[in-house]
């Protein structure tokens, strides 16, 4: 209780620096990651307890998740920028890299459910990606909200 308190804290006591100008983008990601805790922990009802044992494990998902996508988005950008002089083989090539990273990234979800599942209810587990989802939007539509404020002033 008194972990989950403390970065319930933290959130809030960021929140009013989310509003100040560009900072590093480290800084920027910490913030997300951090107000992300807060909204999925709130928003999936986890007890202390639980969001002590899924955390850990979801980071470490989230971290494998996010190299799969880095990688998958490198071969896409060098697709884009050296379309003309890509050949066919290398095109066949390229093509089953990207399709093997959406494999090991659907492979990621599998495992980690399997994770999800050994410390939380089904019944919370199934909330995972939709409320991953709905944060996500959510900080689009902020994100959105404050660049119009800001091309307004």
């Amino acid at each position: 209780m008194k972990n989950l308190a403390i970065a319930l804290l933290l959130c809030l006591l960021s929140l009013g620096s989310f509003a100040q100008p560009h900072k590093d983008k480290q800084e920027d990601w910490e913030l997300y990651k951090a107000k992300r805790v807060s909204y999925m922990t709130e928003k999936m009802q986890l007890t202390p307890e639980e969001a002590q044992k899924f955390w850990p494990i979801y980071n470490e998902f989230d971290k494998a998740r996010w190299e799969c996508h880095e990688k998958r988005r490198s071969l896409e950008r060098e697709v884009k920028d050296n379309y003309s002089s890509i050949s066919e083989a290398d095109s066949k090539k390229m093509n089953e890299e990207i399709v093997g990273l959406y494999l090991k990234e659907s492979q990621l979800v599998k495992t980690y459910n399997d994770q999800f599942l050994k410390v939380l209810p089904a019944k919370k587990v199934i909330l995972v990606g939709p409320t991953e989802d709905e944060f996500r939007f959510k900080m689009i539509r902020e994100f959105r909200q404050k660049r119009e404020e800001e091309d307004k002033k």
